[in-house]
């Protein structure tokens, strides 16, 4: 490993490193909001706010003060609020509270829908070699983003239930392109996989990467070039097409091993629901202060999966108005650890921290102090080496690490270096 950089002994690493370091070994992966960031969702308290600003006509323009006066702290900004209401009003203090906490998971969910493209762009195919590095995953994030990207990896038998059929079997539209077009997906295959030769003027700008390894845009130049070359008389859509569908088919052959949020598909009372099983041993993905599509139903932790809008916000607004249900999510910025403790499925998610071993890569967290209670539960556990990204490598981040993991070998990593493209080099 060459290093480039280090302040007090603490290297600073860029991503290709980090990648390679931990390849082949025991990992864990700790996600922040940065993660969403550096995939175009950008989820941050000042973001989530102006979006509440834009759903709700400039109401909270009014109080936006206040709101940067409690630092974004959900449960503080609706306390200040209700402190302006009458102690016998109980009405009116539960209807803000709700009200307030349905804009704002609204506003997030909106902002997330319309970035979730990014998480199929050509530009973030490469994340797939991020993820499959590790044996567990966790988020502070409240959306679920991170459960989304992973069940992109995850293969069409495993989705089970999760998974909805809206198109033709990959092997239907195979022969469906060939009959259409004299065998072109099964030549243009071949050259993908390097069975059929190709000099290097056949391509205007020539590439020692493997023709697996190109870029889209690459392989189409290619292949352009090598149905003149041999009167293939191929269109460029034509073309277009079959390169769409196989890097397709490539995609969805990255799967990874195990992708298991510890919910399990029940039938009660004639109603399908996702129950989040408290002592399965496979579950690798935790959401550490809880997400919008779980709630606790009496003394049952359960997932929301229903996929339209309207479903989603009718059975946000359905759990805050029921005495008996909740949302699991820890809003608050104070005391978070007791939020946790009192909840069966973050405490379980809080203790499986505390049991990891080998290294864990922290990735687009600022390591600040209300997450304290995350880091030590790290610093107890077995986990030898933390990763840490960051913009800025100075000597106060390398001092805060180090206050944050007395006990850890600690590594910095560049995260203007991080990358998810596939590039031809």
């Amino acid at each position: 490993m060459n290093i480039t950089m280090e302040i007090n002994g603490i290297p600073l690493l860029s991503y290709e490193q980090v990648l390679e370091t931990i390849e082949g070994k025991e990992n864990h992966l700790l996600l922040g909001n940065g993660f969403n960031y550096g995939l175009g969702i950008k989820t941050g308290y000042s973001q989530i706010f102006e979006k509440m600003i834009e759903n709700n006509h400039g109401i909270y323009k009014d109080i936006a003060d206040l709101v940067e006066k409690c630092n974004y702290d959900l449960e503080l900004f609706i306390g200040e609020l209700e402190n302006d209401i009458a102690d016998n009003n109980v009405f009116l203090k539960k209807y803000v509270n709700n009200k307030v906490k349905m804009d704002f998971m609204q506003a997030t969910h909106e902002i997330v829908k319309a970035e979730l493209k990014n998480i199929y762009a050509e530009k973030n195919e490469g994340v797939f070699l991020l993820l499959k590095n590790f044996t567990n995953f966790f988020t502070l994030n409240y959306d679920s983003f991170l459960y989304i990207l992973l069940l992109n990896y995850k293969s069409d038998y495993e989705l089970g239930d999760e998974a909805i059929a809206i198109q033709p079997t990959l092997k239907f539209i195979e022969d469906d392109l060939n009959l259409q077009h004299n065998s072109i997906y099964d030549e243009i295959k071949k050259i993908r996989n390097g069975s059929l030769t190709i000099s290097p003027d056949t391509v205007n700008n020539p590439t020692n990467t493997p023709i697996d390894r190109v870029t889209k845009g690459t392989f189409v130049a290619i292949i352009n070039q090598y149905s003149k070359s041999n009167n293939k008389n191929w269109k460029t859509k034509e073309i277009e097409q079959v390169v769409k569908h196989i890097l397709k088919e490539e995609k969805q052959n990255q799967v990874l091993e195990a992708v298991d949020d510890g919910a399990q598909y029940r039938l009660f009372r004639d109603e399908e629901e996702f129950v989040f099983d408290i002592e399965s041993k496979t579950q690798n993905l935790f959401f550490l202060h809880g997400a919008f599509h779980i709630y606790q139903d009496g003394k049952s932790i359960k997932k929301i999966t229903q996929q339209s809008d309207k479903a989603l916000y009718d059975r946000l607004e359905s759990i805050l108005n029921n005495e008996e249900q909740e949302i699991v999510c820890v809003f608050q910025s104070a005391n978070k650890l007791e939020a946790i403790q009192e909840n069966e499925y973050l405490k379980k998610c809080y203790d499986k921290l505390g049991e990891l071993s080998g290294s864990i890569v922290v990735l687009g967290s600022a390591l600040s102090d209300n997450d304290n209670h995350i880091f030590e539960q790290i610093n107890k556990s077995s986990i030898e080496r933390v990763f840490i990204s960051t913009t800025k490598f100075t000597e106060s981040a390398v001092e805060n690490a180090r206050n944050k993991f007395p006990d850890k070998e600690l590594f910095f990593y560049d995260a203007t270096t991080i990358s998810y493209e596939i590039t031809n080099d």
